[in-house]
């Protein structure tokens, strides 16, 4: 993308982006950077299983996708988009890379009642309420669940806890 449009309007591409690549077998989580209402990364699918690399989350491959790109090694000034809310390793690696908020299609609860449970990520990576509560805002958009039911669907009810 370049030129600038709405956070919704990409979110809406990032779930497209992101049930194609529960298509093509992957795992149901987009990122993408965005900075003043352009996507300064690359979609960012979850390649945990692709790469062996533990931390090669969706929002982990974005952002290192958004500093490549932008040659820096601070996100301030830019905000997350991400298809299911990130997990504390991603919202860890959010905060220390200076983005400013993270908007989230699917929050942390509906991707738990789609078997993507994570809540115990948040303890392990010291992200506490008050700070979700800094970065997180919601932007739920059509289709939003589809990612999460044909991941269901493919996998023959089988899910991972590796956002």
């Amino acid at each position: 993308m370049t030129k600038p449009t709405t956070l919704h309007t990409i979110m809406v591409e990032a779930v497209h982006q992101c049930i194609q690549h529960v298509d093509s077998g992957g795992l149901p989580f987009v990122g993408v950077v965005v900075q003043s209402g352009v996507a300064v990364s690359n979609f960012g699918f979850n390649r945990v299983y692709e790469t062996g690399d533990a931390s090669a989350h969706a929002e982990v491959v974005a952002m290192r996708d958004a500093m490549s790109r932008l040659k820096c090694s601070d996100l301030s000034g830019t905000v997350l988009l991400a298809t299911g809310e990130p997990c504390g390793l991603c919202y860890r690696f959010a905060q220390n890379c200076g983005v400013d908020a993270i908007y989230v299609a699917a929050d942390r609860e509906e991707a738990a009642s789609w078997g993507f449970d994570y809540h115990s990520s948040y303890a392990l990576f010291g992200i506490t309420d008050d700070m979700r509560a800094q970065f997180y805002r919601a932007l739920p958009v059509p289709d939003r669940y589809e990612p999460f039911a044909r991941y269901l669907e493919i996998s023959g009810g089988h899910t991972s806890d590796l956002e």
